[in-house]
């Protein structure tokens, strides 16, 4: 009976603190969470952001949550590099498993979508809820721009310096320095590059 008193107790303070507004509020979380991921270095977390089994995420420092975020690890596990800063509504997902590795100083555009779960649909025979998960990892290097709206597969590695356009799904390796886009996303040209080399 303790265990769950403390358990509703805790879940009562978590959401008073992810909604409470203004610099009071970032202070709160700030203190809240810093004692809660497996890492912690100083970091800023918006109104109304919720962390799910934050044991299994790391945050290496000064990383920026936008607003109303999500992230969750139950099963696998999320790291992410210093200096990377997310827009509002962004959803990372390692649930059920597979891991999520961001790199240092990466953007990430409102919105975005990152899972390393799919459901298998290979049986026509049986529902695709009874059929289980693929999972795949999901890894985005250094200096990378992930604009709004974009998804990101499991599976996906994303090199250094990469962009991805709004509205991409990503669905295959991006390399370094490519800018890709659409659906599925493609590498259109590289920085720096006026057009693609064919």
């Amino acid at each position: 009976m303790s265990n769950i008193l403390f358990s509703e107790v805790n879940s009562w303070i978590s959401h008073l603190i992810r909604f409470m507004p203004g610099r009071v509020g970032f202070y709160l979380r700030e203190r809240y969470y810093s004692h809660r991921f497996r890492q912690y270095k100083k970091s800023t977390i918006g109104l109304g952001c919720q962390f799910c089994s934050t044991k299994t995420i790391d945050l290496a420092g000064n990383v920026q949550f936008g607003e109303n975020s999500f992230f969750s690890a139950n099963g696998g596990s999320i790291q992410i590099g210093k200096n990377t800063a997310f827009n509002r509504n962004v959803h990372i997902n390692a649930d059920v498993g597979g891991n999520i590795k961001i790199g240092e100083s990466c953007l990430f555009g409102p919105n975005v979508v990152m899972r390393t779960a799919g459901h298998r649909f290979d049986n026509p025979d049986i529902a695709i809820q009874k059929q289980g998960h693929v999972l795949a990892d999901i890894q985005i290097e250094d200096d990378v721009w992930i604009g709004s709206n974009a998804i990101i597969l499991g599976g996906v590695h994303i090199g250094r310096g990469a962009v991805i356009g709004a509205g991409a799904v990503v669905t295959k390796d991006i390399p370094s320095m490519g800018i890709a886009v659409g659906v599925p996303a493609k590498v259109i040209k590289y920085r720096n590059q006026k057009t693609i080399k064919k």
